[in-house]
């Protein structure tokens, strides 16, 4: 890996965590961070921009097709619910995990078109 790699992981994980951070926000209501809160949303962040992919990639190799885009978000869908929605003030744990879900593929999805747009790189390939 060089340090160009680096640097586009780095800013990726940073982009990631500042979308589940707003996408939780949004879904919570509660807008405080605190130190927990800031290391979940870097855990859950560095699942989707590092094992996600894996995971997304090693379906396509099995030709899965689009059941390995299914499996991906599934994936992340269970991280988070059980790593940061415990933190946040919801009664159905499992609806907000879901809506932070799409709500942040919705977001990345975005930021992803808008860096392809301007600077011509794909920065978050997650799905």
């Amino acid at each position: 890996m060089d340090l160009e790699q680096l640097i586009l992981l780095i800013v990726a994980l940073v982009l990631v965590s500042v979308i589940f951070y707003i996408s939780a926000a949004i879904v919570g209501s509660d807008w405080s961070l605190d130190g927990s809160y800031i290391l979940r949303i870097l855990v859950v962040a560095l699942v989707a921009v590092v094992v996600i992919p894996v995971f997304r990639s090693a379906a396509d190799s099995i030709d899965l097709g689009d059941l390995g885009l299914l499996l991906a978000f599934v994936i992340l869908v269970i991280v988070v619910r059980f790593i940061l929605i415990e933190e946040l003030p919801v009664s159905d744990e499992w609806l907000a995990a879901i809506v932070v879900s799409l709500i942040a593929v919705a977001l990345i999805y975005v930021v992803d078109a808008v860096s392809r747009a301007v600077v011509d790189v794909q920065l978050l390939s997650l799905f």
